[in-house]
């Protein structure tokens, strides 16, 4: 009984040969882990470092380690869902390598025009369209949910920013109407 007549697992009466995509999957998960606890470790010797930077002590200031310890929490909590992910995953298929390939080269095409445009344009009209885009490449399809998402999360972005870090974003076309 050949590899024609059963499929892939019907090789000869009795013998099992796993299907590749599982193998896959079963290397990506242990890969995950691998990474996740390489990140977790980078993560606290990052921790440790910011724990040593100076504290300012003017008033209402974040200080120098405010974003760092930003950086900090985010690599952990990123780093520890990837390892609760590659033990939890499903030994299921892995996406097509070639789709990924051109997806990531689409977004960082995206990116690219994002940054060259952003001066010129400033941060609420070159972000907005920039967020649907990417809604887009990564499979989002309703247009309503493109537009409201892209909307709402550049207006959060600006207030978080401009109000919360009193950090000013480039204004572009909106000169004189956003403050």
């Amino acid at each position: 009984m050949g590899l024609s007549s059963g499929g892939p697992m019907a090789d000869a009466p009795g013998v099992f040969r796993p299907v590749p995509f599982i193998l896959g999957a079963i290397v990506m998960r242990r890969r995950n882990i691998i990474a996740a606890v390489v990140l977790l470790a980078l993560g606290a010797v990052y921790g440790v470092l910011t724990a040593q930077l100076p504290v300012r002590s003017l008033p209402d200031t974040p200080g120098p380690p405010f974003f760092p310890w930003i950086n900090t929490i985010v690599i952990l909590a990123l780093s520890a869902t990837l390892l609760v992910q590659g033990w939890m995953a499903a030994d299921g298929p892995l996406p097509p390598q070639a789709a990924g390939r051109r997806r990531a080269s689409w977004a960082l095409g995206v990116f690219v025009v994002y940054l060259a445009i952003l001066p010129g344009f400033g941060f609420i009209l070159a972000t907005a369209p920039f967020f649907a885009a990417l809604m887009l490449l990564f499979g989002e399809t309703r247009a309503l949910r493109v537009a409201a998402g892209a909307l709402i999360a550049t207006g959060l972005l600006y207030l978080l920013f401009r109000h919360g870090f009193n950090v000013y974003l480039p204004t572009g076309l909106l000169k004189g109407i956003v403050p």
